[in-house]
């Protein structure tokens, strides 16, 4: 982030709390570089259910930026199974999936962390 943001600036109320709003999530979108679909933006924003769709449609994403803005216990990186959304696929697919959705969260949650926002915690 090249400009100095105050905690309110970047999604927080006075209490330490992440507050996802609009202006979070276009800071969000800057950090990542990418730009939400409205769905993703009012599943964020609490407007919303977490949609149906199939591969493609931005839910895994949406769904990581939640999680690693949002408060609770540390993850346990080393068990993605216990945290990840809905599996795609077969029985036999699980561990792949849960694999693989360890990475995409990682690679937003390091985003996010690195570019000053507060997320949650993950212990390694």
């Amino acid at each position: 982030m090249d400009d100095i943001l105050t905690n309110r600036e970047i999604g927080f109320d006075l209490g330490g709390i992440m507050i996802i709003d609009d202006l979070l999530l276009n800071k969000v979108e800057e950090i990542l570089n990418i730009k939400l679909f409205d769905a993703q933006r009012k599943y964020l924003l609490g407007e919303g259910d977490y949609w149906y769709g199939g591969r493609g449609s931005g839910k895994t994403v949406a769904y990581c930026i939640k999680l690693a803005l949002s408060e609770g216990d540390p993850l346990n990186i080393g068990k993605p199974q216990q945290f990840c959304d809905n599996d795609y696929g077969l029985e036999d697919n699980k561990n792949r999936y849960s694999q693989w959705f360890r990475n995409m969260f990682l690679d937003i949650w390091h985003s996010l962390k690195d570019a000053g926002l507060s997320v949650r915690e993950v212990k390694f």
